[in-house]
Parts: C-alpha cells; structure tokens; sequence
C-alpha cells in the first residue's frame, strides 16, 4: 500500500457513472481478497487525499501518514461500504475524522502569527507565493475559521456537491450553505492577496 502511495500517476478522469461502477468492482474485488484491486483504490485516490489532509496540517509528514491511516482504516473498514455512494466521499470523511483525531491526541492545534520569522523559505513557501491560487487559499487559511475552511475547501477545491459536503463535514446541507455564504462574504470583506 505504501508503494502505491509514493506513485501516484495521473490519468484522465472517466465519467462519474463508469468510475462508480469501475470502483465498485474495485471494492468488491479488494474484498474477494485482491490485493491489486485496493491498490488500484488508493492509486485513484490518494492525491485527492493527501491535499485535503495537507490542508489540515500544513505540514508533509503528517498530511503523509494521516492518508496511509485513512486509507489503512478503509482497507480495514471496507466491507462496510456502500457501494451505491462515490468511494471518494467515503474516503474524504475517514480522512477528516482521522485527522481530527491525529489533532485532539497531539494537543497541538494552535494557530502561528503570519509574521513568525522563517530562516529560509521553503520550496512550499516559494511555490505558494508565486501561484495565486495558492495565495487565495493561504488568504482564506488566515480569515476564516477552520469548519468554514474545510468547508469551502470540500466544495470547491474537491468540487464537490453541496449534499457530499456536508455528508463529509458531518453537517446539514443549509448548514453548508450557510457557512459557504459567510466565508465569501468574509473573504469578499478582506483585503485580496496580491
């Protein structure tokens, strides 16, 4: 599984009807004992993953190990999805649990001045400064609150639906909606990044 971690390779994305039921075989055929179906699985996936959770954690290591334990908690788990449902908003919502608990144990979620002097800029740093995509995100990061972060994150970044949203996030759709409102009323208000 870790093999298949490290090579993530992209390729186009087929049609939301063959991938359902091109994922569904995957997950029936994992749980027949295939080890190359759950490898397929976490090859699909794990990109998509590793950037919600890198999100949470701005940090590579953790965004790394959290989504070998998501997806070492869907192999686990797996027998209890419904394959009826995208297997991506499954995985979405073990890795967000998963990294709340990585949080809640580590005791260490604590919000950094942005002028915390840095000795040299990292390669993370300097990519996000010159990418403005990036510097929206880094901008909505400071502004917004962490729910309403992870939730403009899920629908835009990850486009997903409203109603995947919030199935994810644990929420209500009119939660969602509500919460999507204020942040771009929030980030309409800030100053934009340059």
């Amino acid at each position: 599984m870790i093999a298949a971690l490290s090579s993530v390779q992209t390729e186009e994305i087929p049609a939301p009807e063959q991938a359902a039921a091109d994922e569904a075989t995957l997950v029936r055929a994992a749980l027949d004992a295939n080890p190359r179906a759950f490898e397929e699985i976490v090859r699909r996936h794990s990109r998509r993953i590793y950037n919600f959770l890198h999100q949470f954690t701005r940090h590579h290591h953790d965004a790394e190990d959290l989504t070998q334990q998501t997806f070492l908690k869907a192999y686990q788990n797996l027998h209890r999805f419904d394959c009826e449902r995208p297997l991506i908003n499954w995985l979405f919502t073990i890795a967000r649990r998963t990294a709340l608990n990585h949080f809640r144990a580590a005791k260490k979620w604590e919000e950094v001045p942005d002028d915390t002097p840095s000795e040299s800029p990292s390669p993370a740093n300097q990519s996000e400064t010159s990418d403005a995509a990036e510097n929206l995100w880094a901008h909505a990061r400071r502004i917004l609150s962490q729910r309403e972060f992870e939730v403009l994150w899920l629908r835009f970044a990850e486009e997903l639906s409203i109603e995947e949203t919030a199935r994810i996030a644990g929420l209500t759709a009119t939660h969602v909606k509500v919460l999507v409102y204020r942040a771009r009323q929030q980030l309409m208000k800030g100053a934009m990044p340059s």
